[in-house]
């Protein structure tokens, strides 16, 4: 793998259909915010810990954010997905270990996560209790919203430093 590749992210309606398709537009808008902060870098750049002392690097958001999304996972009754810890065991969190040579597989391991977790969902309604858990599916979307936007202003800041790109 060369560069990542930088999708396309539509604007999420003004006007929404209802609640949940709100609340799909705006998840699905961060989660494209991410991988448009990682687009077009190689894998070494993608693990740049670039804004010293920390830790963090766009790699490791990425990471990070393929298990966060196990907050969804929860309602699917199936096994653990592949996360960054099960090939480095020990690792405290997402941006203490990158490894540029697993990079496209992060890459894949993140879109399965994301794709699992709309499937994880699909038809549930909002009210719907996270098995074993208090929290409703309303708000683990609005978790995951406010998740992701503070990550993304991490990766604008890992971006900027990495090649000067700034945006949205």
């Amino acid at each position: 793998m060369s560069t990542w590749t930088t999708p396309e992210r539509p604007e999420p309606p003004i006007n929404p259909v209802d609640e949940r398709s709100a609340l799909d537009d705006r998840l699905d808008y961060q989660r494209t915010t991410l991988l448009q902060k990682c687009g077009g870098l190689t894998p070494e750049q993608l693990a740049m810990r670039s804004v010293p002392p920390s830790t963090l690097s766009l790699l490791g958001l990425v990471r990070h954010l393929s298990g966060v999304e196990a907050w969804f996972h929860e309602y699917d009754d199936q096994p653990d997905h592949l996360y960054f810890w099960d090939y480095v065991p020990g690792a405290r969190n997402s941006g203490d270990i990158v490894d540029v040579t697993r990079a496209a597989d992060d890459l894949a391991s993140y879109q399965a996560s994301v794709a699992r977790s709309r499937t994880a969902v699909a038809g549930l309604s909002l009210d719907a209790v996270s098995p074993g858990e208090d929290y409703t599916l309303r708000w683990i979307y609005l978790h995951m919203i406010e998740e992701y936007a503070r990550h993304n202003g991490h990766a604008d800041f890992l971006r900027e430093r990495i090649d000067g790109a700034t945006g949205e």
